[in-house]
């Protein structure tokens, strides 16, 4: 027999997940009931609903459905799922990969469905006989810049968007090839999944084959174009849902340290420590290196002496003297001085080693920036060359794709290496004299951001970085997080909308009326314009969300020309840090607004008074007594309440109006591990955790506020991850013995 002429899937009596809906304890009866029967359940952003179609103990019909899912990622498992259930006349049925949290609410709102039932039904055998027509055929999906997108331009993909195309070749009954013909997602994350999906499926003869961990989007674009090529083939694809086979096996490595995490700060403690003499082996969550540093830019360089010699005035480069005093002024002295002090003097030397490295591969490496700081541009080709051209081909140990589950400790607490887990299974011990946690903070997790802020943000970051450092290192002994912050982005967004790929992102960019949920004005609405980060993002955490409020007039000004529509050259002028693509034409702002109207995060109607009720949230004497007032300000140009400027106060005379809801954006999180000035980690009693390291996000004490913005700073987040892991290295290497060619402090 051919393979794949028979598709055959036993499904599992085992309940994968077990949700049942609130107040339900009794088993179904085997009777039940027909009909429809619907169920629902929280999914990644919002409700999911799943409606059942029950005939004498048959599942004769499946929907599930969630308006605010993600098309790219949710939409799959909202689509396959239902399938599966009906053919395997059960609900309990495999997840979808990268899509967890959508998948776990289908399927918690289907057993409630069922158990409001009372009918229990008996799993059967998927058999599916393809009946294809040879050939090859095309698919196409979006990926992470979905079409009309202009944001995917700074990461370096192609001005102009395409969808991800894949060709699949069949005959009548297998999958013969696959091949990813185009992809025009951002380069650094594509290639991984272009490389090894097509050969996994084809190999397992299934789309539900594992994506690539850290590149989620591009690859169900992938399988999304491969599941659409198939169905134009006429294939049934409940016959190509196998999933790939877990691995049983374990793996042990004995080294010096273990490093948790390849992004920045890992990468640089790893060559720190092995250029010391060690033995490294870092494991890495994705399938790449570079984290989120990969996106990053620029870094404060206080001291570089590569900086001075390429820098055009090279006295008029800052002390670390007068930063350290701008910094702790900053943050009045709520972080901790000692590791502000202990970070800049490693400043300037760890970029001066980092430059002599990339000087031997073909990246440029640092070039001059503004400032204190040096630029390195974007890209993950940076980190992926001192990878291989230094630490593997020097003996270290890289596994990717690999998760760190829990910390091993000794009787007296002390940590001697950490258990992980491979994508397939594996499961893999790592012992080691020291650790060094490196995971990048939490922002992937909702959980923990609900916990911590009590509050939604939109993710411009990793999704995978969900809190496995911190977490790790509390049931270690950790203390509770120190000067816990969000690190805001100083766009806005919405979490059932996505604004990221297009122009609505921008919309604090404006100086547009803004009111909070109780219908009143919150700030001076030229800070997001003026002050993004320091004060427009920070206003807007604080009160959790806005909403904006402009007309037609604006909507049209902002299509044709983009913010300098809006705001006068002159304000532009007194605005340094304006962004240039916020003064493009917002060719795609008309559909992004279409978009939050339909996802009820967006409202329009003729007059002031019907948006206010179109809205629903404000108590309406409120609401018109803020709209009389802030006309009365447009009218006289004098903002009484705070000082707006009056180039900024636009009319709002004539209707249609709109009104969008935003809220804040994150790229990670600020502070999770308490360390001391060697980034050894604390209990709350302030003693140390005897080998156990953390760095950059994971690491708190360095930040006192959201970020620093003072006349001598720049790039901060990124020059803290790459020197913390220099930091951290350093320390680890004096402590097991070994001579470094500089050390400029002690034991604590």
């Amino acid at each position: 027999m051919k393979r794949g002429l028979k598709f055959m899937l036993m499904i599992s009596l085992a309940l994968l997940f077990t949700m049942p809906a609130a107040g339900c304890s009794s088993a179904p009866a085997s009777s039940g009931k027909s009909g429809q029967f619907t169920g629902t359940a929280e999914g990644y952003a919002g409700e999911v609903s799943v409606t059942l179609t029950l005939e004498n103990n048959k599942l004769t019909a499946a929907e599930a459905t969630g308006i605010k899912e993600t098309e790219a990622v949710g939409g799959r498992a909202l689509k396959q799922m239902p399938e599966m259930m009906v053919a395997a006349n059960s609900v309990e049925v495999d997840t979808v990969s990268g899509a967890t949290f959508t998948s776990k609410a289908v399927l918690a709102a289907a057993a409630a469905a069922l158990e409001s039932s009372g009918m229990e039904l008996k799993a059967q055998e998927v058999v599916v006989e393809q009946k294809m027509t040879p050939g090859t055929y095309q698919g196409e999906a979006y990926g992470k810049w979905k079409e009309g997108s202009s944001e995917g331009y700074r990461f370096g993909s192609p001005q102009i968007i395409s969808p991800t195309r894949v060709s699949v070749t069949v005959d009548e009954s297998s999958i013969l090839s696959v091949t990813v013909e185009s992809c025009d997602d951002t380069p650094g994350f594509i290639e991984e999944p272009i490389r090894r999906l097509p050969e996994k499926i084809v190999e397992n003869q299934s789309i539900a084959v594992d994506i690539v961990t850290g590149a989620t989007l591009t690859s169900q674009a992938i399988l999304s174009a491969a599941s659409s090529a198939l169905e134009q083939a006429g294939a049934d694809l409940k016959g190509f849902q196998t999933k790939e086979p877990r691995s049983n096996e374990e793996e042990t490595y004995d080294c010096d340290v273990v490093v948790v995490g390849a992004g920045g700060s890992g990468t640089t403690a790893a060559l720190t420590l092995q250029q010391a003499g060690l033995d490294v082996v870092v494991i890495e969550k994705t399938a790449k290196v570079g984290g989120e540093s990969v996106v990053s830019t620029g870094v404060l360089a206080v001291g570089s002496k590569y900086m001075e010699s390429i820098s055009q005035d090279p006295a008029s480069l800052a002390s670390k003297e007068i930063i350290f005093e701008e910094m702790m002024e900053y943050n009045h002295w709520t972080a901790d001085s000692l590791i502000i002090s202990s970070y800049l003097d490693h400043n300037g030397e760890t970029f001066d080693w980092l430059q002599t490295m990339w000087n031997q591969t073909d990246d440029p490496g640092l070039k001059t920036a503004s400032r204190s700081g040096l630029n390195h541009g974007k890209g993950s080709h940076k980190y992926e060359v001192l990878y291989e051209d230094f630490f593997i081909p020097d003996g270290g140990t890289l596994l990717l794709e690999t998760t760190g589950k829990q910390l091993l400790t000794d009787e007296n607490g002390k940590v001697t290496g950490v258990l992980a887990e491979k994508a397939d299974g594996t499961q893999v011990t790592v012992n080691a004299k020291d650790v060094v946690l490196a995971t990048g903070g939490f922002a992937g997790s909702p959980e923990l951001l609900d916990q911590y802020f009590h509050t939604s943000f939109y993710l411009y970051g990793m999704s995978t970085d969900c809190g496995d450092g911190m977490l790790m290192a509390q049931a270690a002994g950790a203390g509770e997080p120190q000067n816990l912050d969000p690190f805001l982005a100083e766009f806005c967004s919405n979490e059932f909308v996505d604004f990221y790929a297009g122009f609505m992102k921008f919309i604090n960019y404006t100086g547009l009326l803004q009111l909070n949920k109780s219908g009143v004005r919150f700030y001076n609405e030229e800070y997001g314009a003026s002050d993004p980060l320091a004060k427009g993002a920070a206003a807007l955490y604080t009160n959790r969300e806005a909403y904006v409020i402009f007309t037609e007039q604006d909507m049209a000004k902002l299509e044709e020309n983009g913010g300098k529509a809006l705001l006068t050259q002159e304000v532009i002028d007194t605005i340094p840090s304006y962004r240039d693509r916020a003064m493009v034409p917002f060719t795609t702002i008309r559909d992004e607004m279409q978009a939050a109207i339909d996802a009820g995060q967006g409202w329009k109607a003729d007059t002031l008074e019907d948006l206010g009720k179109a809205v629903g949230i404000w108590d309406m004497d409120t609401y018109m007594n803020t709209i009389k007032t802030y006309l009365s300000y447009v009218e006289n140009k004098n903002d009484e309440e705070f000082n707006k400027r009056p180039e900024m106060l636009y009319s709002l005379d004539e209707g249609p109006y709109y009104c969008v809801r935003i809220i804040p954006a994150i790229d990670s999180t600020l502070g999770a591990v308490p360390i001391n000035r060697n980034c050894q980690v604390l209990r709350n009693d302030k003693s140390v955790i005897e080998g156990l390291y953390a760095v950059g996000q994971d690491a708190s004490g360095f930040w006192g506020n959201f970020y620093y913005q003072t006349e001598n700073t720049n790039a901060v987040t990124q020059s803290w991850a790459l020197v913390s892991g220099r930091m951290a290295g350093e320390h680890i290497a004096v402590k097991q013995g070994k001579e470094v060619d500089w050390c400029i402090w002690g034991e604590e």
